[in-house]
């Protein structure tokens, strides 16, 4: 499944809603995937170019999006660096390799490693996944 469309911080990313359940969801996908169960029922599905991460309840609690996704929040999409959500949006925060926008919650990025740059600097490296997570 392609996913097209527009974020929103905290609600959906294109067709898929945080609140969403399992059952429901995994009807309407017809793509290959992995599943990572926790003891405690908590799982993370994940697909070629996207993850969904659903609660005990069978509630979708966080997207995640990478390579092959198509939409954006305003100017924000994959390959945006940090430059240029610093331009466009003023500060950012950075926790265990996580950015948000300050200010913006429910909506986060990984940025790529680039293992092979000596000098890595996290204002040129390209965002690889965002996420928009229950908030």
């Amino acid at each position: 499944m392609l996913i097209i469309g527009e974020i929103e911080p905290g609600i959906r990313i294109g067709n898929l809603r945080i609140g969403a359940m399992k059952e429901e969801l995994l009807s309407q996908i017809e793509d290959k995937y992995t599943v990572w169960e926790r003891g405690d029922g908590f799982s993370i599905y994940t697909f070629d170019n996207y993850k969904l991460w659903f609660d005990v309840d069978g509630s979708l609690q966080q997207i995640g999006v990478t390579d092959g996704f198509k939409g954006s929040y305003k100017s924000v999409h994959i390959g945006t660096t940090m430059k240029e959500i610093k331009t466009d949006f003023g500060d950012y925060e950075n926790e265990n390799d996580e950015y948000e926008i300050s200010g913006i919650k429910g909506l986060c990025f990984e940025l790529g490693d680039m293992d092979d740059c000596d000098d890595w600097d996290e204002l040129e490296a390209p965002i690889e996944w965002i996420f928009v997570y229950k908030c």
